[in-house]
């Protein structure tokens, strides 16, 4: 199913610049500051696009691991709905190989994954193996992912609307949370939203949320129902890099618009990554192309995911669209 190009347009802009206001947005996009707003607001409603905000997952500040797990078949779906309900599962997709479900979790350091969130997916019923490898440098996230419909005059005006983190992330005080939540909500919620949501004061939120934003604590999204993004196919690689090579391969991969993952990991497959593809022929050209550019790259499995029941904290129907529900 195809969405008209103002919509395709719209939601391209916030990719680049999920909290510009209307106003900026109007002009470099031709169109009523009240018409992008109308536009959006029926986007949200139709549970087609939604603008999120998320820890940044950075290994330097969080502990990310990517959790392999398999399941007793005559109780998959009890499993996915026990996994999908814990906290620190962020994501949850099927899988289509070696696993039956794939997990992204994050906790605030190792020892908490290693004594809270670990024993819970183990004990989980059903749960008959798990495999557990860490985040040891995050190179992208869903936050990289690209339409291509605007002009790249269009989107150089775009991306210099935002700015990139001027400070090294600290740790998250505990007054931060409650913003957090909100804006895994809706990662344009403005200050005073926040402050009402909240109960703290406006001043206070506003300068919480500038400290998120610009030290890159908080990463923001703007997510579009797969059915309509016109990539259907998402397929995830777990491969074994020559040492010393991994950033050249990150660097070829972040060329890519439609990456949604890259990351450093710990286990025989050292670097993992995710594409939104358009058809199965796209996974080998891929792979020829990267093989090209980082000679000596061994590609150990490439899994293609048939369904994403939960995505950063929000639950998806069978479409990809948020059901409404955001696990906090």
């Amino acid at each position: 199913m195809e969405l008209p190009v103002e919509d395709l347009q719209l939601v391209h802009a916030l990719q680049i610049a999920p909290r510009a206001g209307w106003s900026e947005l109007g002009t470099i996009l031709g169109r009523h500051p009240a018409t992008l707003s109308a536009r959006w607001a029926r986007l949200r409603e139709d549970r087609m696009a939604w603008v999120l905000g998320h820890l940044s997952g950075r290994p330097e500040q969080h502990c990310t691991a990517f959790i392999d797990v398999v399941a007793d078949p005559a109780l998959i779906e009890e499993v996915q709905a026990d996994l999908c309900a814990i906290t620190e599962v962020l994501t949850v997709d099927d899988a289509t190989s070696t696993a039956d479900f794939r997990l992204t979790c994050l906790a605030a350091d190792w020892l908490d994954m290693a004594r809270k969130v670990l024993p819970r997916i183990r004990g989980t019923r059903g749960v008959q193996r798990t495999k557990v490898s860490l985040c040891t440098k995050l190179y992208a996230t869903g936050n990289a992912w690209r339409l291509d419909v605007l002009s790249p005059a269009q989107q150089a005006q775009l991306q210099r609307l935002i700015h990139p983190p001027l400070s090294q992330p600290t740790i998250i005080p505990d007054t931060f949370w409650p913003m957090l939540r909100v804006l895994m909500h809706d990662g344009r919620a403005t200050a005073t939203e926040i402050a009402q949501a909240t109960g703290q004061h406006p001043s206070t939120t506003g300068r919480f949320l500038k400290v998120a934003l610009e030290t890159g604590m908080v990463t923001l999204r703007c997510e579009l129902a797969s059915h309509y993004t016109g990539y259907p196919l998402t397929v995830q690689w777990f491969a074994k890099v020559p040492a010393g090579t991994a950033d050249t391969v990150a660097a070829f991969l972040m060329e890519q618009r439609t990456l949604r993952l890259c990351a450093a990991t710990t286990g025989a497959a050292n670097m993992t990554f995710m594409m939104q593809l358009r058809t199965p022929a796209d996974i080998a050209d891929v792979e020829a192309r990267l093989a090209v550019r980082v000679p000596g790259v061994e590609i150990i499995e490439a899994c293609v995911g048939v369904h994403a029941f939960k995505r950063m904290g929000w639950m998806l129907d069978p479409e990809g669209r948020p059901t409404g529900e955001v696990v906090t």
